[in-house]
């Protein structure tokens, strides 16, 4: 779902809905990442030892914080988050390496939020990429090549969120989900990588990377 999309659906519901709960109340509100989806987010992969091989996907981790402003029942956010992701290839007869790959995806994104309730509310929203990174160092068994660090280019993306809060004498308890997109192209031109996959070593996609990921947030807030 685009985000032209989704912000016209949270506005429908906002209409049809925030007459029911809305707040009068002004809350601030920081919530930061304390598990990421497992999901296997690895670019690149071995093409030449795939049944010789035995392959270490750690699962993604991520930290960083999202601050929001509501004013009654609209508001405004910011949100950082660092995404780690390593995947590992060795030799199952001798274990020696044969392609390792780190990729540090650092997003930042604007926020436009909704909220509805009181004692108990609702939150939800969509933010835009407003910049970020996405690096990835590789290290080879391969002979002929050196290690080396790709960047990425043109990364763009966008985000949804739904954030659960209860409100007691003043502050706020919150639990929320947050979905990220992201698209890159890779930026491979007079690499180790390129000449592997032309080699037909190894295998990935420079263009059409697509990025999907997940986090559960913990969070405190102020009314006023």
């Amino acid at each position: 779902m685009s985000v032209l999309r989704f912000l016209a659906l949270i506005i429908f519901i906002t209409t049809t809905f925030g007459a029911c709960g809305r707040s009068d109340l002004i809350r601030i509100r920081l919530l930061s990442p304390i598990a990421e989806a497992k999901k296997n987010h690895a670019i690149f992969s071995d093409s030449t030892s795939v049944s010789t091989s035995k392959v270490t996907t750690t699962d993604p981790e991520s930290n960083g914080a999202s601050l929001y402003f509501l004013l009654k029942s609209i508001g405004l956010g910011y949100t950082t988050l660092t995404t780690k992701i390593e995947k590992e290839a060795r030799s199952s007869t001798n274990d020696t390496l044969i392609l390792k790959e780190k990729t540090t995806l650092v997003t930042n994104f604007a926020d436009l939020v909704f909220g509805i309730g009181e004692n108990y509310s609702l939150m939800w929203g969509a933010g835009v990429l407003s910049g970020g990174k996405l690096d990835t160092s590789l290290n080879y068994g391969y002979s002929g090549v050196t290690d080396e660090t790709l960047k990425h280019k043109d990364l763009s993306g966008h985000s949804m969120f739904l954030v659960l809060g209860h409100h007691g004498f003043g502050f706020e308890t919150l639990l929320g989900f947050r979905t990220n997109y992201i698209k890159a192209e890779l930026d491979d031109s007079s690499s180790s990588a390129k000449t592997l996959k032309t080699a037909n070593s190894i295998s990935y996609e420079s263009t059409g990377i697509r990025l999907t990921t997940t986090q559960v947030q913990l969070g405190i807030g102020v009314t006023f």
